[in-house]
This record gives structure tokens, sequence and C-alpha cells, in this order.
């Protein structure tokens, strides 16, 4: 009784099962290695690009939580001397600053006014946005929270040693670890 069928199952079924496993196996093993390496790869080479030229609709974001400091001044003057940066129109410059020092009570507060500036910057079109932090680094994980998937965020931080603001790339592409390309 078991014999006609164990000879149907391998002479007819086993074959098609090979085949339709290979068939099946092809696309698995692409998407893996487009997961893996492909996306990685254009990661690394968006990176570059990012850093080279800025975006066709960039902003300016200016948070700043230092007591005491105004440093809308200086990124105005850093600005104006970028080529990329100085074409920005004003009505794209947006600013929170805060005049007291930043205390855990104020964060909810903070989250409140950073997500209405995010609202407004994500209506104004922006696809690159060029991020001057002053404060404490919890503010700049808010920022980064908020605009994750909304455009890209280019993070300048002040470097004493040049006297000017340094472009330290996309905060994004820094959650790739410590490779280098």
């Amino acid at each position: 009784m078991w014999g006609p069928l164990n000879d149907f199952v391998m002479t007819y079924l086993d074959p098609v099962g090979v085949v339709v496993g290979v068939l099946i196996a092809v696309p698995v093993i692409l998407t893996w290695w487009e997961v893996t390496l492909g996306r990685r790869r254009q990661q690394r080479r968006w990176f570059r690009e990012i850093r080279r030229r800025p975006g066709e609709r960039p902003s300016i974001l200016i948070l700043d939580l230092l007591a005491g400091k105004d440093i809308r001044a200086s990124v105005e003057h850093f600005r104006q001397r970028q080529r990329g940066l100085s074409a920005i129109p004003d009505e794209r410059i947006f600013c929170l600053a805060r005049t007291k020092p930043l205390t855990p009570e104020q964060m909810p507060a903070l989250h409140e006014e950073l997500r209405a500036l995010a609202a407004r910057i994500i209506t104004s079109g922006t696809d690159t946005l060029h991020y001057f932090h002053a404060g404490p680094a919890c503010a700049a994980a808010l920022v980064g929270a908020e605009l994750a998937n909304a455009c890209r965020v280019i993070l300048y931080q002040h470097s004493v040693e040049h006297g000017t603001y340094v472009n330290m790339g996309p905060l994004k592409a820094l959650a790739m670890g410590s490779e280098s390309s």
C-alpha cells in the first residue's frame, strides 16, 4: 500500500520540492544581501553626499539652552560665511532659546515646545535641517527623536580650537557605529 505512494513522492514530489526550494532560496539570499551589505553601503554613500552638499530646501534650527548666552549672533556670523547656509531665507531659521538653566522639571515643557517647532519645520518642507546646539545633550536627543523620520538633521558643533562651527555630519548616520569609509 505504501509502495506506490512512496514511489510517487520520491519520483515526482521530491524533485519538485527541490526546484521550489531553490527558487525560494534565491530571493531570500538576495534580500539578505541587500539588507545587510547593500543598505550599509548606501548609508555610507548618503553620509558622504550629505556632508559634501546641502539639501534643496534647507533650514536652520538653533537650540540655545545656555543661560546668559545668545548663540544666535555667532550662528548668524557663521552662516553668512558659508555658501550653502547664507542662501537660507530668514523664514527658514527656527530658534528655541531659554534664558534660565534647564532643569529636569522643565523637560516636559521643553519637549512640547520642541514638538511644536518640529511641526513648523516639517510643514515648511524642510529636507535638510542644519542644527546648531548649545546646552545639555539630553535636548539634542529630543531633537533627534522628534525629527528622526522627518528630514536629514546635520549637527554643527562649536570648535574652540578652530573658533568656528564644524559640520559633524547627519545625526542619523551616527547610529551606524564607528565605521569609516
